[in-house]
């Protein structure tokens, strides 16, 4: 954890409790209480932590371009786990989103 950085666990420990504590397809929002953070902040916050996901894989590609052997592994294994957790919320927050239609 310590090669990830402090920012980095932040936002991956933000990515899952997001799918974690996700609603439903179909549940309605909630504004009293502590489910409004379940069905209606994380709803929001999902597409949010989807762009940072893909900025830091962006960033790690540009850093990666000036770095050598050692750190150059380190930095594609950081964007190649931004790229499969961004993938995983994308498919685990689609059928939220599709119910969303009417």
């Amino acid at each position: 954890m310590q090669q990830l950085g402090v920012l980095r666990v932040l936002l991956l420990a933000c990515v899952v409790l997001a799918v974690a504590f996700a609603p439903a397809p179909g549940t309605p929002a909630d504004y009293h209480g502590w489910q409004i953070a379940r069905t209606v902040l994380l709803p929001v916050l999902a597409p949010m932590l989807l762009m940072l996901l893909l900025l830091d894989a962006l960033m790690t590609r540009v850093f990666m371009s000036d770095a050598q052997h050692a750190e150059r592994r380190r930095l594609r294994f950081l964007m190649l786990l931004n790229l499969t957790l961004a993938i995983g919320l994308t498919l685990y927050w689609l059928p939220y989103y599709k119910a969303l239609r009417p």
